[in-house]
């Protein structure tokens, strides 16, 4: 039966690659593609142009749909470049169809155990040549120095008690800021700070509170436990005072603006609850309401993991002038996270549960709102100080490349700068006085960034790019606006005068949670690279290290950034590390060092080290 079908298999496998080729044209045309890239702006006037890490045909046409009328040309060397191809696939099926009809082929002459043994010898020869011969084989050397335990050394060194977690608006965190600078300079790193020193000074605002939140019903039932049922929710603005009142529930569709900002929202027109307790269901409805009168709000958690954690709350003042108009909008309160079990026990007599209600909020159409009042009543109160003007630093120090290696585009590779970060400080100190060691997250991440450093400069390495190591403070706000994680590599290069001008970014490496977790994987969220993804994979599976694509990191420490499709965009291929379920303890007082393992902190350090030995030297990766 084979050797009758396999001239309509060969014409129908023929068709399909031309179908693929002509589904992957249609999907870049609208914006979706294979790998990632990078958004710049041609003119302040137009939107950014898509650079594509991985320049596929899909992702060239990316950019046509934007910018067909200005730029036209663009799109005839992908479009060329798809029609040939699935024309030539066509009459390939065609040919092979009619040569086997016509001749005919011997498949028992052709496949057979003798064939597929010979293919199969060619194939372990042609892997085990590029597992173990050329460059890459040498990295791996290498990256073998990789110790977990001299890692382990700084994570304990990171988590001692008198740094008081690293946290934010502590002296812990300048200790710990000196300490990482120390051994930037005692492993041979250039100062890349202020001043030819390898400190960045920076300035944050923050909300410490300064005694437990206070959170209590009227139904008679058992008082909600803070970390456990409630705790302060990080939104755009402060969250202080006291609020006593009914619960009034309030869940919204898409709103629609009249004018500038979430104060001229068409459907919240004249809503005012200055007396009342507002509930809402999700960070959106926080948002849309924090304009309208009330006296607190609760937000019904979605992940209640969250209330365990420990959370960097806004100084942002929520009464500020309305644009344009000289009338103040927002009003100091308080504002809590509350599980969904508390939120049902709100709920009770009014026939509602949070389920349905979230099934019921899905369906809403624009402008549409569910608003009732709830038979009880509730007591809250969160007291804090404000902080505006907290000195931290970023650390930061590099390896300068070697000079006299060109790349594929004739500019020298020194040129050229792989960046890698690791957030180094915590969230600001609970009011329960507990402290969280924050071992894991993100000790550790710092710990494989210091242990990878050490691992190329004694074993020889000499990058041709130059990489840059970033410790970074990300806690608190910074002239009224959130940091982003990792922090925008331009700015970064701002420390060091002539610095930004004199390098190209090429790829950027974030560290996060490499000591343990709850999986038993290397965890790697591409952010739109595929190109750096897939060489992670290579380097995990190269030193014998299971790895999994995830999705990016999502950190619950604070909800209230918010950035348009613009701000949000990288300016060089990104990529996060962290082992799988590492997010599980993070914020939590079990993120401590007894938890951490030197084999996972190991098996992180030396796929890192590897990577970069790669992305350092090698022109194709």
């Amino acid at each position: 039966v084979l050797p009758n079908l396999i001239s309509p298999l060969i014409s129908i496998a023929s068709l399909e690659m031309g179908a693929v080729l002509m589904l992957l044209g249609e999907l870049g045309f609208i914006g979706i593609f294979i790998g990632g890239g990078a958004f710049a702006e041609l003119q302040i006037d137009l939107p950014p142009y898509h650079y594509s890490d991985v320049p596929e045909w899909g992702a060239l046409l990316s950019n046509v749909r934007v910018y067909a009328r200005s730029y036209p040309w663009t799109a005839i060397y992908p479009t060329l470049a798809f029609f040939l191809s699935i024309l030539s696939f066509n009459l390939f099926g065609e040919g092979v169809r009619r040569l086997v009809e016509s001749v005919g082929v011997g498949i028992n002459r052709l496949f057979n155990r003798y064939t597929f043994g010979v293919a199969a010898l060619a194939l372990m020869a042609v892997i085990w040549a590029r597992s173990n011969t050329g460059s890459v084989a040498f990295y791996r050397q290498q990256a073998e120095q990789f110790s977990g335990q001299n890692a382990l050394a700084h994570v304990q060194a990171l988590t001692d008690p008198a740094l008081e977690g690293r946290a934010l608006g502590t002296e812990g965190v300048t200790t710990a800021a000196d300490y990482i600078a120390a051994q930037f300079e005692a492993l041979g790193l250039q100062p890349a700070g202020e001043k030819s020193t390898f400190l960045y000074r920076r300035k944050r605002g923050f909300e410490q509170l300064t005694a437990v939140p206070q959170f209590s019903l009227d139904d008679g039932g058992t008082p909600p436990v803070y970390h456990q049922n409630y705790t302060v929710y990080p939104g755009r603005n402060r969250v202080l005072g006291e609020a006593s009142g009914t619960v009034r529930f309030i869940t919204t569709g898409p709103l629609q603006a009249t004018g500038f900002g979430r104060s001229n929202l068409k459907a919240l027109k004249g809503m005012a609850y200055p007396d009342d307790i507002l509930m809402v269901l999700s960070a959106r409805d926080a948002r849309y309401l924090e304009n309208v009168p009330h006296a607190g709000m609760l937000v019904v958690a979605d992940d209640e993991s969250v209330l365990a954690k420990n959370h960097t709350l806004s100084n942002r003042d929520p009464v500020d002038s309305a644009f344009g108009t000289g009338r103040k909008t927002g009003q100091d309160a308080p504002v809590l996270w509350i599980d969904t079990a508390t939120a049902d026990r709100l709920l009770a007599g009014t026939g509602q549960t949070v389920e349905n209600l979230r099934l019921f909020s899905q369906r809403l159409l624009e402008d549409q709102l569910i608003d009732f009042e709830t038979p009880h009543r509730a007591d809250m109160s969160v007291q804090g100080n404000i902080e505006d003007r907290f000195v931290t630093y970023h650390v930061l120090g590099y390896l300068p490349g070697s000079a006299g290696q060109s790349g594929a585009n004739g500019a020298n590779l020194d040129s050229e700068m792989i960046m890698v970060f690791a957030q180094y400080d915590a969230p600001t100190p609970d009011a329960d006085g507990q402290i969280r060691p924050n071992a894991n997250n993100n000790a550790s991440g710092v710990a494989v960034m210091l242990e990878a450093i050490r691992t190329m400069q004694e074993s020889g390495y000499q990058p041709a790019r130059t990489i840059m190591f970033v410790a970074y403070s990300a806690e608190g706000l910074e002239g009224g606006e959130t940091i982003s994680t990792p922090p925008n590599p331009q700015k970064m290069l701002q420390a060091k005068i002539g610095f930004g001008s004199s390098f190209t970014v090429k790829a950027v490496v974030d560290l996060r949670g490499l000591g343990g977790g709850t999986g038993d994987r290397l965890a790697i969220a591409t952010g739109g690279s595929q190109r750096l993804g897939d060489l992670l994979e290579k380097s995990g599976r190269q030193m014998g290290i299971s790895t999994v694509r995830a999705d990016d990191p999502v950190d619950f420490t604070r909800v209230f950034a918010e950035r348009s499709a613009r701000e949000s965009g990288q300016e060089a291929p990104q990529i996060s590390l962290f082992w799988e379920g590492s997010e599980e303890s993070a914020g939590t007082p079990r993120d401590t060092f007894d938890a951490i393992s030197p084999e996972t902190l190991e098996k992180s350090g030396r796929t890192l080290a590897l990577t970069l030995m790669i992305l350092g030297r090698e022109i194709e990766y």
